[in-house]
């Protein structure tokens, strides 16, 4: 990593900042609230590191725009971010439906079934 460039930190839009309970609607609707202090954490983070949205929205027309519209509606007050559907080299990808692989824990037929985000876990 060069001396001016800063690590990049890729996070997922649906689920961890968008809080996602309305059932998808289309990829330029973003009907709900963020998740409790994500917006200023987001905030926070763009201090030190580039952050990238990773998102399916990204790679649908009118997805990108609708973040960008969504997180300035909800606060976000720091540089334009790069939206995208497609992975980006980063330090660190944060994602609701994320498996941290630790070398040999492979997730079971089972686990990969069970995956439910965050916020529907009853």
């Amino acid at each position: 990593m060069g001396e001016n460039r800063r690590a990049t930190v890729a996070v997922d839009f649906d689920g961890v900042l968008h809080s996602y309970t309305t059932p998808w609607a289309g990829a330029d609707i973003c009907p709900d609230p963020p998740v409790e202090k994500a917006i200023e954490w987001l905030n926070d983070i763009v201090q030190s590191f580039d952050v990238v949205i990773l998102t399916t929205r990204g790679g649908q027309t009118g997805g990108d725009r609708a973040v960008l519209t969504w997180l300035k509606d909800n606060g976000y007050v720091g540089p334009d971010l790069y939206v995208t559907s497609h992975k980006v080299p980063a330090l660190l990808y944060i994602d609701d439906r994320a498996w941290r692989f630790t070398g040999t824990n492979f997730p079971t037929v089972e686990e990969i079934e069970q995956a439910i985000p965050w916020n529907k876990v009853k």
